[in-house]
């Protein structure tokens, strides 16, 4: 049996066990999570670099506190809020990722089903695909303020 099996959920004929299902999803994974992470360090890097120059984190540092609580208490914390904008954004491009990589894998799921109605022609299918799609954004877009305001305490959000 290979390693690293290139399409399928499991092999014709076995029983499909969580083991073989693990080695079919390693490559398809792997191709989804290296787009969306490649991105993602770049704007982590640039955000860490822009608060390690704001006065808070000199103040924090001249008060003695060890590097690692000034790191992971004040720093992420604050520069987290610019990345849960790109977590969100890249809600779709997940999603459109998902439809290819799941034709080149031979993965089935909502990518196949996808193609499979573009090809026939079931537009009712592709509407409802749509709608599913456009409400995990809008999704993802309410769950990025209520986490705008987790992250960072100086975002409150009124009733007016």
């Amino acid at each position: 049996m290979k390693w690293l099996p290139t399409g399928g959920r499991q092999v014709l004929g076995s029983d499909g066990g969580f083991v073989e299902q693990l080695q079919h999803l390693i490559l398809p994974v792997t191709v989804i999570a290296s787009t969306i992470s490649a991105n993602m360090i770049r704007y982590v890097r640039s955000s860490m670099i822009d608060i390690f120059g704001e006065n808070y984190l000199r103040t924090a540092k001249a008060k003695g506190l060890k590097p690692s609580q000034i790191i992971f208490r004040h720093g992420i914390r604050n520069a987290f809020v610019p990345i849960i904008t790109i977590i969100a954004s890249d809600i779709p491009k997940l999603i459109g990722g998902a439809i290819v990589t799941e034709q080149i894998f031979q993965w089935p799921g909502l990518g196949a089903l996808t193609i499979s109605s573009i090809q026939s022609r079931d537009y009712n299918v592709l509407m409802a695909i749509t709608l599913a799609s456009a409400v995990t954004v809008l999704l993802a877009n309410v769950l990025m303020d209520i986490f705008y305001a987790a992250a960072d305490p100086r975002i409150r959000y009124s009733e007016s």
